[in-house]
């Protein structure tokens, strides 16, 4: 197992977020790019790809001065996650298993209209809600047997945001965000000379070399 795509992919986020900055980045781009990341599906860590009681959320890297974040969400078969949302944009594509992706409207009073947008999302699949428009979004697994594994973008770092969410029944709680994992991966951890991409001239790592 390698994380250089997953490296790569957050080098390739943060240039993104560079240009655009946090709050308007080229999502289109970013979107290609994670459907880059998902063409592969033997870098995440096996830790980050199990679920606990229902779905876990795993943080996968978090952006040192909030911009964005990107996680694993893994889900068991049947399970179905109360509608909420995030407050920010995201990108939604899945590695493995399947999930389905509801895209609730508002109404005036902040809660999500009945009718939703349905989305099955196969290994691969990117969607990418309108960031002038936020949906609220619900989450199933509707396998009987395999646990889904979404990898999840956001325009920020969610752990302890607090948002409200609403059960079947349409009552109002209060959802927070929370990641399952103790540690995250270590993208710039020892790699084999061949998987290390050319220092670009001028760089401290191509100073720091010699080259």
């Amino acid at each position: 197992m390698s994380l250089e795509p997953l490296r790569r992919f957050v080098q390739a986020a943060s240039l993104a977020v560079n240009v655009g900055g946090h709050t308007a980045p080229p999502l289109q781009l970013l979107a290609w790019q994670l459907r880059t990341l998902l063409s592969s599906d033997d870098w995440l860590p096996e830790e980050l790809a199990h679920p606990r009681r229902g779905s876990s959320t795993y943080l996968l890297y978090a952006d040192p001065v909030d911009r964005f974040s990107v996680v694993s969400y893994v889900t068991e078969p049947g399970f179905r996650s109360p509608t909420h949302d995030t407050g920010v944009w995201s990108l939604f594509g899945q590695l493995r298993g399947e999930h389905l992706l509801r895209l609730h409207g508002r109404r005036e009073d902040g809660r999500p209209v009945a009718a939703a947008q349905a989305l099955r999302l196969r290994p691969g699949s990117v969607v990418q809600p309108p960031p002038d428009d936020l949906p609220l979004f619900q989450i199933d697994n509707p396998g009987a047997q395999d646990p889904g594994i979404g990898i999840h973008v956001y325009g920020g770092v969610l752990g302890g945001l607090q948002s409200p969410s609403f059960d079947e029944q349409g009552g109002e709680h209060t959802h927070v965000f929370s990641y399952a994992n103790a540690w995250i991966p270590n993208l710039w951890g020892r790699r084999p000379a061949a998987a290390r991409p050319e220092a670009p001239p001028g760089s401290w790592r191509a100073l720091a070399s010699g080259t």
